[in-house]
């Protein structure tokens, strides 16, 4: 009985009515011809506008390597490269030379956005024609010099200046000409996308199709901009031909996606009559369908029911079985009213180990000490201390009611900078106490910014590394300084230290966001950023060279605007 019920008996009549499709291969077979030599004549005039863009592309990037061939062999670029590796005191003089080179190319080539020269020691000279600096710029450092020493030419993903600007760069080692086999540098060239359109526009004739260039497995060229940055597999190859070549100058892959309309109108009108006839077909075809699969498609309608309030949490259903229901269906609603059922009773059980973690967390807090307790102790502690004329300690049991009191009160609410202050004034001079030296501290906050909303204590655990580990066993003067200044959209605040700076590897480390044995504290600080401001903040570390000894910085950038953050 089942047997007879099953899907697959069911169905065998749909699949009946489906033998009438033959007729649509029969109606095709008479198309077959006219389709082959139509695809034939597209295939030869898609290879020839690919192979145009292709000469095009080979075109324009050779402009841009002959500008980079003169620059690497001018004999006056490569005494100043090899003077800038041997004397390190004409570094800056030889730099400001090389800029003005770069600056002069930059100007005179149009397409030309950037231009630097890497030395062997991996530092850089540079040139943004998009801000006209030689100084500073926010995008040209974060070319990947690894990345492209491996492929000469990469498009990079960065965006110059404040507008979204996408650059490609070129790269060309310096060769010491008097030591053909010795590299001193790299000389890199960042030049605008927009330069390549005239190779986009050669595969685009009479509108008919779409060319694409692609790196990486990534569009960085397109005539429509909702395509760049996407894999090309999601550029829609429905009623398209495709045609892709490889461009063998710079590695990248020129994708021609040709549209068909025009090449297929002719076929189009000698189709309609059979499309007609096929419409018949499949209106019949679609009534017996419906007549076969109706009580399935009713099973089917009750058993997604079912699911929706499963889903809406109502896990109190029972699906009854058809008398229709084949044996497929049947399985399915035994298995849903099972699942119903065991996830009802785990939800029972959770909900029972809630309320006894409740309990549980309730008799904790009850057992706890009362801070009021704590403070009234301390403040007898303190007379204690002032009836014997023990003043440094009152001033130190002071400072630790009020730390305790500043930290226990609403923990993890904002407070001003201000505030954060004064508590780390007092965090100090107990701090100062335990390690039996003098610390120096220094603060600097404009005025506008005093009442700044941050978090509590997020300031903290800097100051509490700076003690722990950088004044412990060094000699002379402890100074802390803690700088706040407004940097336009966000807050830039700088906590510096003169103890035992950390070794390069450390930093790096830290900067990567790799936890370390002694700096668990700032794995903590890196998750409460992320929990209080999402994305819209920064931390790094940076070791600085001042005054003959290295001072340990850290710079923390919060951001300034909005609702939450704002100004109170």
């Amino acid at each position: 009985m089942r047997q007879r019920n099953s899907m697959r008996n069911k169905m065998i009549p749909a699949f009946f009515a489906a033998s009438c499709i033959p007729i649509l291969i029969f109606a095709l077979i008479s198309q077959i011809r006219l389709w082959k030599s139509t695809e034939t004549l597209l295939k030869t005039r898609a290879e020839e506008d690919i192979a145009k863009a292709n000469q095009c592309l080979d075109m324009i990037l050779d402009k841009y390597e002959t500008i980079l061939y003169d620059v690497t062999t001018d004999d006056e670029f490569i005494t100043l490269v090899e003077e800038i590796n041997e004397n390190k005191e004409k570094e800056e003089v030889n730099g400001s030379k090389l800029r003005r080179q770069f600056a002069h190319v930059c100007n005179r080539h149009i397409g030309v956005e950037g231009m630097q020269v890497v030395l062997k020691s991996q530092k850089r000279f540079f040139y943004d024609r998009f801000v006209s600096s030689s100084v500073e710029s926010s995008w040209i450092l974060q070319v990947p010099v690894e990345r492209i020493a491996v492929q000469t030419y990469y498009v990079d993903p960065v965006q110059s200046g404040t507008q979204e600007h996408p650059v490609f760069h070129i790269l060309r080692k310096i060769i010491d000409y008097r030591n053909i086999n010795k590299e001193i540098g790299y000389v890199i060239l960042s030049v605008d996308l927009s330069v390549l359109t005239d190779a986009i526009v050669a595969g685009n004739t009479e509108e008919e199709g779409n060319t694409y260039l692609i790196s990486e497995n990534r569009i960085f060229l397109s005539p429509s901009m909702q395509k760049l940055g996407q894999n090309p597999d999601s550029i829609s190859k429905k009623g398209m031909y495709t045609l892709q070549t490889e461009n063998t100058t710079s590695g990248w892959e020129i994708l021609l996606v040709w549209k068909m309309d025009a090449f297929y109108r002719e076929i189009m009108a000698q189709f309609l009559f059979w499309t007609a006839v096929a419409f018949v077909i499949l209106v019949l075809l679609i009534i017996l369908l419906s007549r076969f699969t109706r009580p399935i498609r009713k099973s089917v309608s009750q058993i997604v029911e079912a699911m929706e309030q499963m889903e809406a949490g109502n896990f109190q259903i029972h699906l009854s079985p058809g008398e229709k229901d084949s044996l497929e269906i049947q399985k399915i609603r035994e298995g849903l009213n099972a699942l119903a059922e065991h996830t009802d009773d785990l939800i029972r059980q959770v909900k029972q180990s809630a309320i006894e973690q409740k309990n549980a967390e309730i008799s904790a807090l009850e057992a706890q000490i009362d801070p009021h307790f704590l403070y009234n102790i301390l403040d007898t502690i303190n007379w204690k201390a002032i009836e014997n004329e023990q003043y440094e300690i009152s001033e130190l049991l002071v400072s630790l009611a009020d730390i305790l009191r500043y930290a226990i009160k609403n923990p993890g609410e904002e407070t001003s900078l201000q505030a954060e202050q004064e508590w780390l004034e007092k965090y100090l001079l107990l701090q100062q106490a335990k390690l039996g030296e003098p610390i120096q501290a220094e603060f600097y906050v404009e005025e506008e910014l005093q009442k700044y909303k941050i978090h509590k204590l997020l300031l903290q655990p800097f100051v509490e590394n700076a003690v722990k580990y950088g004044f412990h066993g060094k000699e002379g003067e402890h100074k802390i300084k803690i700088q706040v200044q407004n940097a336009g959209q966000q807050i830039h605040i700088v906590i510096e230290n003169n103890g035992i700076p950390m070794t390069t590897e450390e930093i790096k480390e830290l900067n990567a966001g790799q936890e370390q044995k002694n700096h668990v504290g700032i794995a903590n600080v890196r998750k409460r950023l992320k929990l209080y401001y999402g994305e819209e903040t920064k931390l790094y570390f940076q070791g600085v060279e001042r005054e003959q000894e290295i001072i340990t910085q850290v710079h923390l950038f919060l951001p300034c605007e909005g609702k939450e953050y704002g100004m109170g």
